[in-house]
């Protein structure tokens, strides 16, 4: 959740993100929104996914780790900018947590 903030907050122009957390389907699932509108240059898109992606690799390596799945993209709101989502299933998570020393078995 707060590798997914920071880089919302780092991304966007605006001094606002939306921020979504919700457990269904036993997965927790965060959705973050930042006003950082998607390129459409291609060079400067596939520039700026580099700069996301590197932000996110910690995300990307536990939610792995996990059986989950994250990414980011165009935001479905009318107002614009970028989705970025991590879902982590229980089962994945409880078992990462237990391989790490978090959680005893």
């Amino acid at each position: 959740m707060s590798e997914l903030a920071s880089c919302a907050c780092r991304f966007t122009p605006t001094a606002e993100v939306y921020v979504s957390l919700r457990y269904r389907d036993s997965a927790l699932r965060v959705i973050l929104y930042d006003g950082h509108p998607r390129h459409t240059n291609p060079r400067l898109a596939a520039a700026c996914d580099t700069h996301r992606r590197a932000a996110l690799r910690v995300l990307a390596c536990v939610v792995r780790a996990c059986g989950g799945d994250w990414g980011f993209g165009d935001a479905r709101e009318p107002g614009g900018g970028t989705r970025m989502w991590a879902v982590l299933p229980h089962q994945g998570t409880r078992a990462y947590l237990c391989d790490v020393g978090v959680m005893e078995r």
